[in-house]
């Protein structure tokens, strides 16, 4: 979905939602062409990540862990500068219930590429009765 501006989606924000959905898909070939070899995670819990090879490992490691996980992209908004916030909300199966945890991705974008992707939470997630 590509709302949050006026107009057809720009190329930032087109960029943006193709890698999402490419990490959303674990289409791995597809995210690593749309990161540049020096890109950046800045992550929510401190669990940065610096360099292609590092993320793209760190993505395959971490997103097949992720039972039951489904990706709903609310809002792309583009700001003028090379940078594109999305609005999204991730859902996880932790102990049979949903969880769904709603963020805010802020990705800066230079020569067609996704440099850095710096990752919000917006509402820490609710968790099942029982978990800590």
């Amino acid at each position: 979905m590509s709302e949050g501006r006026p107009g057809p989606a720009g190329a930032g924000g087109r960029l943006a939602e193709r890698y999402l959905r490419a990490v959303a898909g674990q289409d791995w070939e597809s995210v690593e062409r749309y990161l540049a070899p020096s890109v950046v995670r800045d992550g929510p819990f401190g669990d940065d990540v610096a360099g292609l090879e590092d993320y793209m490992g760190f993505l395959r490691r971490t997103m097949p862990s992720l039972s039951g996980y489904r990706m709903d992209i609310d809002r792309v908004t583009e700001m003028g500068d090379g940078r594109v916030l999305v609005e999204l909300r991730e859902t996880v199966e932790m102990d049979a219930a949903r969880v769904v945890t709603h963020e805010c991705l802020v990705f800066a974008v230079d020569g067609g590429r996704v440099s850095r992707v710096s990752i919000y939470i917006r509402r820490a997630p609710v968790r099942p009765a029982g978990v800590p």
